[in-house]
Order: structure tokens, then sequence, then C-alpha cells
């Protein structure tokens, strides 16, 4: 009677392990996204404003970065918030400095490898005069974190245009061509 059960139950073992764990991620189709990659839901766009004669900056309302599944339920990753960039111009018209500010915060996932951003400075028209790209840092424990200030000088030779023809600052998530998709990881809980 008991070989007639070794066949079932060797039948019944295959299929469990066949249909794996209901919470098992399948591997990405050929062209399709890693069940883990992430990117950025939209652009932040930002108007600029003087604050003083040397220094401008943007006006905040409420915009965010959000880092968002690429496939399934599109839940939210990590993001960004209370971002800010200045212009601040020296006392010589040929410098100009920018600076990036914001707030970090991860949900319950981190990114694989730090997250590229890119700042392009727009005319009031829109025409793109500078761009500037660079990475920030998220750590699981991240709860509204305050990233620390980035800064760069402008080229002297664009500046005093840039810093009279700003208009709108827009922030958006960075790539390089054919560079690998963002991905990320479950924090430990």
């Amino acid at each position: 009677m008991s070989t007639d059960l070794t066949p079932r139950i060797a039948l019944i073992a295959l299929a469990a392990f066949l249909a794996g764990p209901a919470h098992a991620q399948q591997p990405a189709a050929p062209g399709q996204p890693s069940p883990n990659a992430v990117s950025v839901e939209k652009s932040a766009v930002f108007d600029v404003r003087p604050a003083s004669g040397a220094l401008k900056e943007t006006m905040q309302r409420g915009q965010q970065l959000v880092w968002r599944a690429r496939r399934g339920t599109n839940d939210r990753r990590f993001g960004l918030s209370d971002m800010s960039v200045a212009f601040l111009r020296s006392e010589a018209p040929t410098e100009v400095k920018i600076t990036f500010a914001g707030h970090v915060s991860a949900f319950g996932w981190r990114p694989e490898s730090d997250p590229q951003l890119e700042v392009i400075v727009r005319t009031r028209g829109g025409a793109s005069i500078y761009f500037w790209n660079f990475v920030v840092s998220v750590r699981c424990a991240d709860s509204n974190r305050p990233l620390p200030p980035l800064s760069q000088v402008v080229p002297n030779d664009i500046a005093a245009n840039l810093f009279n023809n700003v208009g709108t600052v827009e922030i958006s998530e960075y790539r390089e061509p054919n560079a690998a998709i963002l991905t990320a990881r479950q924090c430990p809980s």
C-alpha cells in the first residue's frame, strides 16, 4: 500500500515545488524591468523668485520626488520632500553658486545604489540653460532626514546669464544611457 502512495506524494511535492510560495517574485521577462525596479513617479518643477538682490530661490508648493515600483502594485519605495534650490551671486557678478537641500524618507525600502538626480535650470520661457547631476543617499532608517546641502559653482562664462534669466528649476531622476535601472530592496523588519 505504501508503494501506491509514493508516486502521488512525489507528484504533490513536485507540484508544490513548481508553484513555489505565493509571495515569491517572478523573474523579469525579457524586456521587462526587474521586480524590484523603481523609478520617479514624476519630476518636481519649481518657480524661482528673488529673495534679495544676490539670492534667488525656489518656491515651495509641496513638490516631491517619489520612487515607485515599476511593476505590480506601484507602491512607494522612498522619496524626497521639502526640496529647494538656491542661487547665490557673489559680489563679483560672474560667480554664482547653486545649492540643493531636501529631506529623504525610506518607506520600508532602500535603493541598492544611490539614486542620481538632475537639476535642470530653465529660463522663464522654458529653455534649458544649465544642468547639474548628483547623488543622494537613502538609508532604511530615514524618516524625513535632512540631506546635507549640496553646492556647485556655475562656470563663470554662463553665471551672470543664468542668474539673470532663471525662471524655473526641474528636479528629476538621472540615468546614464544604457545604465541599469535603479532597484530597491526591502528593509529588514
